[in-house]
């Protein structure tokens, strides 16, 4: 069951202030994920000694796409790759308050481009020549 003050709380604060918006221009990895709905949200991140030492993202539809991203951005910072992979969906509603039903999958295409942008960190540590927005490489 939804509490929707609590949805209310947090889901404004997340929609009004939304923590972590923008792009790295360097980053450690990337991605880009499209919901089912068609809203995208582009995720960036900066990565030293295993852990998210900043996180950014681009989301592009509704405003529980934009809560979503924000409280995916939230948990996400300073952890481990390995401890940001165990973010469920659910986390990311619980962080909301909870989520109409009809909206779950923006906590899912927020996490599930969390997942993609880690696993590109790690696909530039093998290859890092072939990601062109990492001068670095």
């Amino acid at each position: 069951m939804v509490d929707f003050q609590k949805l209310k709380n947090r889901f404004i604060r997340h929609v009004n202030m939304p923590s972590n918006l923008g792009a790295i221009e360097a980053p450690s990895g990337r991605a880009v994920g499209v919901g089912q709905c068609g809203d995208s949200v582009e995720v960036t991140l900066q990565v030293e000694d295993e852990r998210i030492c900043d996180i950014r993202y681009i989301p592009r539809g509704c405003a529980f796409t934009i809560a979503c991203s924000s409280a995916m951005s939230e948990l996400a910072k300073n952890r481990t790759l390995e401890q940001a992979l165990e973010i469920s969906p659910q986390d990311v509603e619980s962080e909301l308050g909870g989520l109409p039903e009809d909206h779950l999958h923006c906590a899912r295409l927020a996490v599930n481009t969390l997942g993609e942008a880690i696993a590109d960190c790690y696909r530039r540590r093998v290859a890092p020549i072939s990601h062109p927005d990492n001068p670095a490489s």
